[in-house]
C-alpha cells in the first residue's frame, strides 16, 4: 500500500510542477472533478443520453464561479478529506491505506463496472 500511496504522491506532484496548481489543489481538481466527470461520460454513454455530464459540468461551472479563492477552498476540502481517511483508524486502516483503498481502489472499481457496462453488455 505505501509504495501505491508514494507512486500516486509522485504522479500528483508532477501534475502540481506542470500545472502550477498546488498539491491540494491538483487532488481536489482530479478526485473532485475529473473522476467524477469521467464517470458521467461512462453514465451517459450507457443511458445513450448526455444528462449526467451536462449536469455535473453545470454544477461544477457555477460553483467554480463561486468559489472566491480556490486555493482557499481547495485546501479546507483537502483538510477535510484527509480526516475523513484519518477516521479509518477506527477500523484499524491507517490514512496510507485508507488513501489507497478509498481513492484509488474503490474508483477503480466503479470504472470496471461503468466501462464494461458502456462498452461491453449490450442489451
Amino acid at each position: 500500500m505505501k509504495k501505491i500511496f508514494e507512486l500516486t504522491y509522485e504522479f500528483l506532484m508532477l501534475l502540481s510542477k506542470l500545472t502550477g496548481f498546488s498539491y491540494k489543489e491538483i487532488n481536489i481538481i482530479v478526485w473532485f472533478i475529473l473522476i467524477p466527470l469521467s464517470w458521467t461520460f461512462l453514465i451517459d454513454k450507457i443511458k445513450g443520453k448526455h444528462y449526467f455530464k451536462v449536469g455535473f459540468s453545470g454544477v461544477i461551472i457555477l460553483l467554480l464561479i463561486g468559489i472566491k479563492d480556490f486555493s482557499e477552498f481547495s485546501n479546507q476540502l483537502f483538510d477535510i478529506s484527509a480526516d475523513f481517511l484519518r477516521g479509518f483508524n477506527l477500523v484499524g486502516m491507517d490514512y496510507t491505506a485508507a488513501s489507497v483503498v478509498i481513492c484509488l481502489l474503490v474508483p477503480l472499481v466503479v470504472y470496471g463496472v461503468l466501462i464494461r457496462k458502456a462498452y461491453f453488455l449490450k442489451s
